[in-house]
């Protein structure tokens, strides 16, 4: 893979100001309307940012995995309602896998659900995919679908199916698509080396955990803020026992969540889809953090946190739904349970001690 973009450091101060003026709260109200935010998808297309971390050789931008986490993360704190995640670290590195040529727009991915199924024969294929991210705003979704050979990685124009248009708790659109028996070219027919389901799941565990820290970084400063400029009884809420506590339970939260994702995409890094107990213990950890941290947020900022008007909402319902995609913390809690019993006794606190440590 190219390393065309390296310097982490300029890569996040190049995004943040990016975000910070494309992606602002009334941008983000007027996305939820319209499903899209054509600002700034305009300028990451521009600066070739959206397929970040995707080989060159398919039409990608190049970069390592850590370039597509500091994306991933910073989208989340942004709250930016655009298919990122999607097109870079978990649809482009699927079509990019099956040497698929990415499409001249918006990519999208198929969350595998067990109630869905997309058989393909020849070069028809036929099913039905439910609550894709942004589907109807995207030129293509890619999918793996079930062959008589084994699986093939497709790559679906939203125009050429049906779509019904659905969208989650955050008003950002989840459409279901079917197929009924849709003819496609070779350019949009892929071999995969192996069977890419495992990896595909941890790259979406791991996308949900990203963009969740990242925006709890942003509610946690958006409630100390509120906090140290709201005043009661003469002084700052944040200066009563019973709001510092919830303020620091909170940041220590944040933290945690920040720190659970680094760890797994760097030991996802290294080591592919051996990284499943690490990514498994980061899903399930702040996913847990986020129903803590928004809990907490709502209960300082009361009845101003619940309003269309301040940005909130924004991140919170966020939260709330990622949480439930790409696997629940119960079923991530079940996965590392799993990987718990797997590595058995001696295994267990290597697994355990795993960290940002150099050897």
């Amino acid at each position: 893979m190219s390393t065309s973009v390296s310097d982490n450091g300029l890569l996040e101060e190049t995004l943040t100001r990016l975000f910070s003026e494309h992606s602002d709260a009334a941008s983000r109200q007027v996305a939820e309307s319209s499903g899209w935010m054509p600002g700034c998808w305009e300028a990451m297309a521009e600066s070739g940012l959206i397929w970040i971390g995707v080989p060159e050789a398919v039409g990608g931008l190049g970069g390592d995995l850590d370039d597509v986490c500091t994306l991933i993360r910073l989208a989340g704190r942004h709250a930016v309602p655009l298919p990122l995640a999607e097109c870079t670290l978990i649809g482009g590195w699927l079509a990019a896998l099956a040497g698929l040529q990415l499409p001249n727009g918006p990519l999208t991915v198929a969350i595998p659900r067990s109630d869905d199924a997309l058989r393909i024969e020849g070069n028809r294929v036929r099913g039905r995919l439910s609550r894709v991210p942004w589907a109807n705003q995207a030129a293509a979704v890619v999918a793996v679908a079930d062959g008589p050979s084994g699986p093939r990685v497709v790559l679906i124009d939203p125009t050429q199916v049906t779509v019904a248009a659905g969208h989650n708790l955050a008003g950002e659109p989840r459409d279901s698509l079917h197929l009924d028996g849709i003819t496609l070219e070779n350019g949009q027919i892929g071999i995969p080396p192996s069977d890419p389901s495992a990896e595909l799941l941890l790259r979406g565990g791991l996308s949900r955990t990203l963009l969740m820290a990242g925006a709890m970084e942003t509610i946690t400063t958006l409630t100390i803020d509120y906090a140290s400029q709201r005043h009661q009884f003469g002084r700052a809420i944040a200066s009563f026992q019973a709001v510092a506590q919830r303020l620091v339970q909170m940041s220590a939260e944040s933290e945690m969540a920040v720190l659970a994702g680094e760890v797994a995409a760097r030991r996802f890094a290294d080591v592919g889809v051996d990284a499943t107990f690490e990514v498994a213990a980061a899903n399930a950890t702040v996913s847990r953090a986020a129903s803590e941290v928004a809990a907490h947020a709502h209960q300082v900022h009361a009845a101003i946190g619940m309003t269309q008007e301040y940005p909130l909402h924004h991140f919170t319902r966020r939260l709330w739904a990622w949480r439930q995609e790409w696997g629940s913390e119960r079923y991530w809690s079940e996965v590392l349970g799993q990987q718990v019993v797997i590595c058995g006794a001696d295994g267990l606190w290597a697994n355990v001690t795993t960290g940002l440590e150099e050897d």
